[in-house]
């Protein structure tokens, strides 16, 4: 699978996922040390990050770290504000 993050900003370079994605190697490998990297690369501190309601997205330490940085996320098809 691939991931890359778009924005009117600009995009990402692809990202290789593994396909049996779980909620740590979602958080510790693609998010922390592949995606939010990459998407301050494009654009600084200006983003909000959303997701859908994948099992590894909705994920307690997934939101937590995501609370951490700040970002938007969607749960359940409903957004919350982290703040």
């Amino acid at each position: 699978m691939v991931s890359v993050a778009v924005s009117k900003m600009g995009v990402t370079e692809l990202m290789f996922v593994d396909p049996e994605v779980n909620g740590q190697y979602y958080r510790n490998i693609l998010l922390s040390q592949q995606m939010i990297p990459a998407i301050k690369q494009v654009a600084g501190d200006t983003f909000v990050f959303q997701q859908d309601s994948a099992p590894a997205h909705r994920a307690r330490d997934t939101i937590q770290l995501l609370q951490r940085e700040k970002r938007l996320v969607l749960t359940s098809g409903r957004p919350t504000v982290q703040t």
